[in-house]
């Protein structure tokens, strides 16, 4: 596990992306570890997120966490026009897999808090999944849990 998130290094994450974090994936980055290692829930950490991902994302379209996900069902990509499949993802974050799928943390939107299986990759579609209190426990090994 890394070490925890102080409230200034979630602040600034939070001020520099635009977004409040989800309860329950904020009290796990200030209180649990900010981020695993794979063998043990992979879970990615914001700061890791900030300093790769963020930044693509961010260089690319200014804004993107910031902006609502659009989705509350499950949605496959095929049935999207082009302004749609821009938006496909936007105001969600990657923190890990999910088996093959990778799992994405939905930080705006009406699904704040969920971690969707994106399988965009194998079926062209994304999947409700679990709040991130439900989602993470759930991927431990039993020795773990």
């Amino acid at each position: 596990m890394n070490p925890v998130l102080s409230t200034r290094q979630v602040r600034q994450f939070e001020e520099r992306y635009g977004v409040l974090l989800p309860p329950s994936y904020r009290a796990f980055i200030m209180t649990v570890g900010d981020g695993t290692k794979p063998d043990y829930g992979s879970a990615s950490s914001i700061s890791r997120l900030a300093s790769s991902y963020g930044d693509w994302v961010e260089s690319g379209w200014p804004g993107f966490l910031a902006t609502p996900f659009p989705h509350t069902e499950a949605v496959h990509a095929d049935d999207l026009d082009d302004h749609e499949w821009d938006a496909l993802t936007t105001g969600s974050m990657l923190i890990g897999r999910d088996g093959e799928a990778a799992a994405r943390l939905v930080v705006t939107g009406p699904a704040a808090g969920q971690v969707w299986s994106d399988c965009l990759s194998i079926n062209d579609t994304l999947y409700p999944g679990p709040d991130f209190s439900i989602w993470y426990p759930s991927r431990l090994p039993k020795r773990s849990r």
